[in-house]
């Protein structure tokens, strides 16, 4: 078997086996496959395949992107570390767009497969980037739930500068949500 042909092949089994945790939606005609960010989305994440390389589709309020995630002959722990890397970068660059709604989706996503994948260090990633959703929406009994939950995985991970920077946001917590107040 060609490697491309085996690295297409891992990523759809991988993908078929955590369809559900994910929110994975089978290949078309027309895309590798699709993670579902909910009924009522208006932005989407698309993966394909373009010229033996991996591409994540994302289109959100900021526009299209087309992230190059590596060559479908990769190995599948490298395709899925840039798989949530590039969610992460793209929920990251969305938090402070005054509609956060594809923030949180990829937030939520990036979540599921860091769970799927039991990938530390990104689940203290999700987590924070939904404690900041939280502290924008001014539920503070959710952001702190999320930032000790960063502060866990990031301990799990020995990500030590993250485990301090999220212990850092817990303790700015009250003036964060002061600031949130009208």
């Amino acid at each position: 078997m060609k490697p491309a042909v085996h690295g297409v092949r891992a990523v759809e089994d991988w993908m078929a086996q955590h369809a559900q945790t994910v929110g994975w939606q089978p290949p078309s005609r027309r895309h590798a496959g699709r993670f579902d960010l909910g009924a009522d989305s208006a932005h989407s994440a698309v993966l394909q395949v373009v010229d033996g390389e991996w591409h994540l589709q994302l289109d959100t309020a900021k526009g299209r992107s087309l992230p190059v995630l590596g060559a479908v002959d990769s190995p599948l722990e490298v395709f899925l570390d840039a798989l949530m890397f590039a969610i992460y970068m793209r929920a990251t660059a969305e938090v402070d767009r005054a509609d956060r709604t594809a923030s949180a989706e990829l937030s939520h996503l990036l979540r599921q497969l860091a769970d799927a994948t039991d990938d530390a260090r990104y689940g203290g990633r999700a987590a924070l980037l939904l404690a900041g959703h939280a502290i924008k929406d001014g539920r503070r009994l959710e952001a702190r739930s999320r930032i000790e939950d960063a502060i866990r995985l990031f301990a799990v991970a020995r990500d030590l500068t993250a485990e301090e920077n999220a212990r850092t946001v817990l303790a700015d917590l009250p003036r964060l949500m002061s600031n949130t107040e009208v």
